[in-house]
């Protein structure tokens, strides 16, 4: 690291935020001297208990962490104030900074967010993008200020979203784009070169967590909403549904287009294509993955499970 490099601290938790903090470290510009992340929490199914993503590249690249929750946070502006950052870099980092921290450091304190702000706020703008069925997302970076994703932008950068895009690849691919353009506005900021600009509030949206029962599949609402909401859910908590009582996570699917369904909503219409009748329209399932068990095509799961045409799936199990 050059001995020039810009005082930073960086705070971020999840998979996305790894990217950024790595263009921050290869760039040569800028010194990430602390990271601040979520604490240590038992992860997967053995519960192990694991630092966060970011943590854990941390620690890997031999930079000093401390981890911040809502209890911690007068010890944690302690430590940021020790290291007199120019400027605070947060990517997903899952709390609200408080003016302590938004006034400290001189160049303030920078956002990577993913989505074109206004639109999408909060803290599920990519499943949100799927669910709308926005055809252009993107990252933006903004300065953070007391509000949700209310700040003044900096920079943005668009990216189309497909038909094949899941929130998980979506992810991946915002996460790279969100590192580029971090080390993009930073070197704006620095030398002067990016204004920030107040954000239009017309056409601001806010976003929620996702929890598990978002994934419930409401077989009322037409096909193409039922495709967006597979895709929004995967790979987590993903889209699932209940057949003869046995729940189903539904992995792949796409509307099955020019075929209609005289028939209740959720109920199948055809076993070869695996086809479901909707509220407007048929879906087609390409992969589904009964509960414990590994993904299979239809025709792998009617190998060895009933599935019969007039077969109705629902959103809840029946006794």
């Amino acid at each position: 690291m050059s001995d020039g490099a810009r005082r930073i601290v960086f705070m971020g938790s999840p998979d996305f935020a790894v990217p950024s903090l790595d263009a921050l470290r290869a760039s040569g510009r800028y010194s990430p001297r602390l990271v601040v992340s979520q604490p240590d929490r038992p992860r997967g199914r053995g519960q192990a208990v694991d630092p966060t993503p970011v943590r854990a590249r941390a620690l890997a690249l031999g930079i000093p962490t401390i981890t911040m929750t809502k209890e911690t946070y007068a010890t944690g502006v302690d430590a940021i104030r020790e290291v007199q950052p120019e400027a605070i870099v947060v990517v997903a980092f899952g709390l609200i900074l408080r003016a302590d921290l938004l006034h400290m450091p001189a160049f303030g304190c920078i956002n990577v967010h993913a989505s074109l702000l206004p639109r999408h706020r909060g803290v599920s703008p990519i499943q949100a993008a799927i669910l709308a069925g926005d055809e252009v997302t993107g990252c933006t970076t903004m300065r953070i200020d007391e509000g949700v994703d209310t700040g003044n932008v900096l920079l943005r950068a668009e990216t189309p979203i497909t038909g094949d895009d899941t929130a998980g690849t979506l992810t991946a691919r915002l996460a790279t784009i969100g590192a580029e353009l971090l080390v993009r506005t930073l070197d704006g900021v620095f030398d002067g070169s990016v204004h920030e600009v107040a954000q239009d509030t017309h056409g601001a949206t806010l976003t929620k967590k996702i929890r598990k029962h978002h994934g419930a599949i409401d077989w009322t609402r037409g096909a193409a909403d039922v495709w967006r909401r597979v895709r929004a859910m995967t790979p987590w908590p993903s889209a699932f549904t209940y057949h003869r009582g046995r729940r189903l996570q539904i992995d792949a699917a796409l509307p099955a287009e020019g075929r209609l369904a005289n028939a209740e909503p959720g109920t199948i219409v055809s076993v070869e294509p695996l086809l479901v009748a909707t509220g407007s329209g048929v879906l087609e399932i390409k992969t589904l993955r009964p509960e414990g068990r590994r993904a299979m095509t239809p025709a792998e799961f009617r190998a060895g499970n009933a599935l019969e045409k007039g077969d109705v799936l629902r959103a809840a199990p029946v006794d």
